[in-house]
């Protein structure tokens, strides 16, 4: 017997046909479409156009400055550790203007590996001055000497840490206390690149500035073996010979950008040569 009061299910709704668009707005939605992928083809033409007509050597630069912020990660300050002896002097990285202890970290796993077992990397406070940076690497210096019983160091410094090393030498006595100086890419006459900024740091860095010329009356000191490495294609030091000095034997690094030192084993190669001596 069937229950009249049982609740009977609504019909199921009829389905509701999708709207059609009307022809003239499909015409222009097309249209739209093809619009912006010719728009979008000339942009990447004007984009590829452009990086070709950019000078190769700016190219290369351009490229090279996104490998360099894998350096930052090794930014932190190690203790100075007096390291076991490997038969070399303590080895000092000073890196330049806007780099970090971390430029250095390919270079010296590389020199690691190759018996440089004891290497220091200094690290600068930001916006210290050229002579405050020069006071600061000759303190650590005589802290390296102390901590390992070296009487003598050798430094590695690239760009701006290259006058600044030039400089520690000069004011501050370190001639008795370092063996060997390899410079890489380093503005030591100035470099004209540094009129595209204004502070006065950069306004010591030009090639006609009164502390480039004074630092420059002065040579290296008589015991200490220096190498400039330069290049003609390095774009920050200009012109590319400001990287070289009387009393320094010169290692043509060219076609090297300013950052390929860092970067190219074939530039490590050239520093652990260069430290080779008596």
């Amino acid at each position: 017997m069937v229950d009249e009061r049982a609740p009977v299910a609504p019909p199921a709704p009829s389905p509701v046909p999708a709207p059609v668009p009307d022809p003239a707005l499909r015409r222009w939605l097309a249209g739209a479409g093809r619009s912006l992928a010719a728009g979008g083809a000339f942009l990447a033409r004007q984009v590829q156009e452009l990086y070709r007509s950019v000078d190769p050597d700016v190219q290369r630069h351009l490229l090279q400055v996104p490998l360099l912020t894998l350096t930052l990660f090794s930014g932190r300050e190690d203790p100075v550790a007096p390291g076991i002896p490997d038969g070399h002097p303590p080895l000092i990285f000073v890196h330049g203007l806007g780099g970090s202890r971390g430029d250095f970290v390919p270079m010296s796993w590389y020199l690691w590996m190759s018996g440089r077992k004891r290497s220091y990397r200094i690290r600068f406070a930001r916006g210290q001055s050229l002579d405050q940076m020069a006071g600061a690497l000759a303190r650590f210096v005589r802290r390296v000497r102390k901590v390992t019983g070296e009487p003598r160091v050798d430094i590695v410094a690239h760009s701006l840490g290259g006058l600044v090393t030039r400089v520690a030498l000069a004011e501050h006595r370190l001639g008795n206390a370092v063996r060997t100086v390899v410079t890489l890419g380093s503005p030591l006459h100035g470099t004209w690149s540094a009129r595209f900024a204004d502070t006065v740091k950069t306004r010591d860095l030009r090639p006609d500035s009164p502390r480039i010329l004074q630092i420059n009356e002065r040579p290296w000191p008589p015991r200490v073996r220096v190498f400039n490495a330069w290049s003609r294609n390095d774009l920050v030091i200009l012109p590319p010979e400001s990287a070289l000095t009387d009393g320094a034997e010169a290692i043509d690094a060219s076609p090297f950008t300013h950052y390929s030192y860092l970067l190219d084993p074939a530039g490590w190669e050239r520093v652990r040569k260069a430290l080779e001596g008596p």
